[in-house]
């Protein structure tokens, strides 16, 4: 979700101010990328009153911005230049001839959240966490029986390769306080592998035979690399009851085209009417999804190409994810980002994810 507005600056640079909140499907199109030139920021999370120098570069690498346009999001022609007066989350991309760029998202906020140094800079071996996704409703009473199954997951030794997702949307989420717009479009996104609920994914297309915790774990073990995954991810998350930012750091182990985005998180979200609950924490939902960081849709929940990130090199990337409802708490939230490649049936599919509280920062997770 993007907010923006823009004034005119002197010249080369712009100064962006205001905030209007769009829906996903609110959004106009924007070029798809050909691959043919490259367009690169020197920051992207900076705070307010900082400026943005953009770069564009051909196939060979050689420098091609003065013969490039560039634009926002909103399809303004903005200059290599970009000055920022008010948070937010901005994306940009560049054109030259017939040959469109990658998108670049800069992310202003008032203090940018630090990330944590490396403790082991040569080291590549990241631990690989998939996803378990709850998809779930509070009129569904069979719901709880799959967080009985998911209570015991995490107490085997797969705890630790997972971050777990409760999506609350679909035919049973009528009235109930984990639903959300983001919710929506992930239930969508993975409708064609739900026949009923409760339904447990993995990842974005791993379908276990059932909601027991043993069928998770054989889906699990198809997906997860225990002897390292492709990428790492460091984070650290700020915010208050308005919005939260992330900022993060990728460190690739294997030179690969990466999609990056964050979730929004929330923790302890009460709901007294779940059916078929028995047990109380049956009516506390946790890890339920609220929102997605730039552009979404039901066709689109994997973020937008950072482009190739060579093995050994980091990439630096930050996400604005606004608290759209009274009713979140945001001191119960958590920050999901997720990192996918291509698979060998060219579906962008998840390659690692990383969980940050609130207020908190995460370094990178080596394999011990």
């Amino acid at each position: 979700m993007k907010l923006t507005k823009f004034f005119a600056f002197a010249f080369a640079a712009l100064a962006f101010v205001g905030c209007d909140e769009k829906t996903p499907d609110q959004k106009e199109p924007l070029p798809t990328p050909t691959g043919d030139i490259k367009l690169a920021a020197d920051k992207t999370a900076v705070e307010i009153g900082e400026t943005v120098t953009f770069t564009v570069t051909d196939a060979e690498n050689q420098d091609v911005t003065s013969q490039a346009l560039i634009y926002d999001e909103n399809f303004n022609e903005v200059g290599s230049q970009v000055t920022f007066n008010e948070s937010g989350s901005y994306s940009f991309f560049a054109t030259v001839g017939s040959a469109n760029s990658n998108y670049v998202s800069v992310v202003v906020m008032a203090d940018v959240p630090v990330v944590p140094a490396d403790p082991q800079p040569e080291n590549f071996i990241f631990n690989h966490r998939g996803l378990v996704i709850d998809q779930t409703g509070v009129n569904c009473g069979y719901c709880p029986g799959a967080t009985d199954q998911l209570k015991t997951l995490e107490n085997t030794e797969w705890h630790k390769y997972y971050n777990e997702v409760t999506c609350h949307a679909g035919s049973y989420a009528g009235g109930d306080p984990g639903n959300s717009a983001a919710a929506n479009a992930l239930n969508q996104f993975q409708s064609s592998m739900i026949s009923g609920y409760p339904c447990i994914l993995v990842n974005f297309y791993g379908k276990p035979n059932s909601y027991g915790y043993n069928d998770i774990i054989k889906v699990l073990q198809n997906y997860v690399k225990k002897d390292g995954a492709d990428v790492g991810i460091s984070l650290a998350v700020t915010g208050d009851e308005g919005c939260v930012y992330a900022a993060a750091q990728l460190k690739a182990a294997h030179s690969k085209e990466y999609r990056v985005t964050a979730w929004l998180l929330e923790s302890g979200i009460y709901s007294p009417n779940q059916a078929g609950a028995t047990k109380d924490y049956h009516k506390i939902y946790d890890y339920a999804l609220r929102n997605i960081s730039g552009s979404y849709s039901k066709a689109n929940i994997s973020g937008e190409s950072i482009g190739t990130v060579a093995d050994g090199e980091t990439y630096d990337c930050a996400f604005e994810l606004p608290i759209i409802s009274t009713k979140w708490a945001y001191e119960n939230m958590d920050v999901l980002v997720i990192v996918s490649a291509k698979d060998s049936n060219g579906r962008w599919e998840l390659v690692n994810s990383a969980l940050c509280h609130i207020g908190e920062s995460k370094s990178y997770e080596y394999v011990k």
